[in-house]
């Protein structure tokens, strides 16, 4: 009954005969009684008593004429069709609204765990190089090499350990994992400087680890770039050379300390709100495939659109919440703040949020099992979204079909407001076009979820 309750109309059916049709309340007016169900009781107990059983085994059945009432005067039928679409849906969210809040751990997965994941990303993802351990064998022990080396020394990228006795120590120490590298000065590095020769230096880098190697030896490059520099200025004909006539100095337009969480936070706010959304979305559906409780849907008059927009909605609201929360989370404790329009990344974040829930629904429609469900949903949004939106990798730098899936996923064209609020302080005009995409996004995954979704699957 209640489950009738909230349906448009229904029949009342006893031993296979119709006694009464109409919608609820008027069912419930006819008879004067308090609920459906004593209507119901009323209508059996008319069935069985005398003079009603001619009618019974006749089959008749008492339609229930509708309530006069001023809005059925006139065309009003669009209207009304579209408050009970408006309803239906409504119906849905708010029973799919009452299921979360009763499974207090999927409530708290869905909250929490973006959380926990941010602050992993801020703090465990680095691609700061700092404190690169080193050492020194000078073979030359002169002032012109203890001046080389006090670029390394005096600097915050670089740590100085015990110094080496011989090119054995060297592979030693770099094998065992003591030293990032090694610096070799040779016999007569001062003698031949002075006399304007070009004396060579050996660095021994460890390139077990390919990113830091590389980022060391810029470093390396960096720090000996900038003692020829003082050296050409000091002593200008020391190389026969002039003094310099053009001084290079790159500076960071964005980003100025170069520090990684910067570049991380926008990133993973694109990725945690698409992955936990999507999977949530699509956990709801396939959940009620395998419990059965979806086939309340077969008999009820909303269509697949209202039933997938009815479940789609708690999990946008949710994810609402979880954008605020990251928000939060970024600017207070991990001390990233958008520079640009908040308004911008908000409005964003809601179509990206539209669009993450609808792909989950889509999602919904190829799997019929709850394991099915986040596996799938959790491998297709965190492959697309970590490697084809320009999160790890420039997305001017995809070509080819990467280029392709980057494009055709709504996480490359967030990222780039997010990273574009963040760091490059930009307002809501520069992104008209993410925003369209992104809600073309919203609307295309759910209309191919309600094309994949038939009455009877759903």
């Amino acid at each position: 009954m209640n489950e009738a309750e909230r349906c448009d109309r229904i029949s009342l059916m006893h031993a296979g005969r119709v006694l009464a049709v109409g919608t609820p309340h008027e069912l419930q007016v006819a008879r004067g009684a308090e609920s459906l169900e004593d209507a119901f009781i009323a209508y059996l107990e008319d069935t069985t008593a005398t003079g009603s059983e001619e009618q019974a085994v006749n089959g008749a059945i008492a339609f229930v004429e509708p309530a006069s009432s001023p809005l059925e005067d006139g065309p009003t039928t669009p209207h009304r069709s579209r408050l009970a679409s408006v309803r239906r849906i409504w119906t849905f969210a708010r029973r799919e609204a009452l299921e979360l809040s009763r499974d207090r751990i999927r409530l708290a997965f869905a909250l929490i765990g973006p959380l926990l994941l941010m602050a992993a990303f801020g703090y465990g993802i680095s691609f700061d190089i700092e404190g690169l351990r080193y050492a020194v064998l000078d073979r030359d022990q002169s002032p012109e090499s203890r001046a080389f080396l006090d670029q390394f020394s005096n600097s915050r990228y670089f740590v100085e350990q015990a110094r080496l006795d011989d090119e054995i120590e060297i592979d030693r120490r770099l094998r065992a994992g003591e030293l990032k590298f090694a610096v070799d000065i040779p016999p007569g590095f001062g003698r031949d400087l002075l006399q304007g020769r070009r004396p060579e230096v050996g660095f021994w880098l460890d390139g077990g680890n390919t990113f830091p190697a590389e980022t060391a030896r810029a470093y390396i490059l960096g720090s000996v770039r900038t003692y020829a520099g003082e050296l050409a200025r000091a002593s200008p004909n020391a190389n026969g050379l002039g003094a310099e006539t053009l001084r290079v100095e790159p500076r960071f337009r964005y980003n100025q300390d170069f520090r990684s969480v910067f570049a991380i936070t926008p990133g993973s706010l694109m990725m945690l709100l698409i992955i936990f959304p999507a999977m949530l979305t699509a956990l709801g559906v396939v959940r009620e495939k395998e419990m059965g409780s979806i086939a309340n849907v077969y008999a009820s008059p909303a269509t697949v659109g209202e039933y997938l927009l009815g479940k789609q909605l708690p999990y946008v609201a949710i994810g609402i919440l979880s954008y605020l929360s990251l928000l939060a989370f970024a600017g207070g404790v991990l001390g990233v703040v958008p520079k640009g329009s908040v308004l911008a990344l908000s409005l964003a974040a809601l179509l990206y949020i539209f669009a993450a829930t609808a792909f989950g629904l889509l999602v919904s429609a190829f799997v019929s099992t709850q394991v099915a469900a986040i596996f799938g949903t959790a491998i297709l949004t965190a492959m697309t979204a970590a490697h084809y939106s320009g999160f790890l990798i420039p997305a001017s730098s995809l070509e080819g079909p990467g280029r392709i899936m980057g494009l055709s996923f709504p996480a490359l064209w967030f990222q780039t407001i997010s990273l574009g609020v963040f760091a490059k302080g930009l307002d809501i005009a520069a992104f008209s076009q993410e925003l369209v995409v992104l809600a073309g996004f919203a609307v295309a995954f759910l209309l191919l979820a309600r094309l994949l979704i038939s009455k009877q699957e759903a």
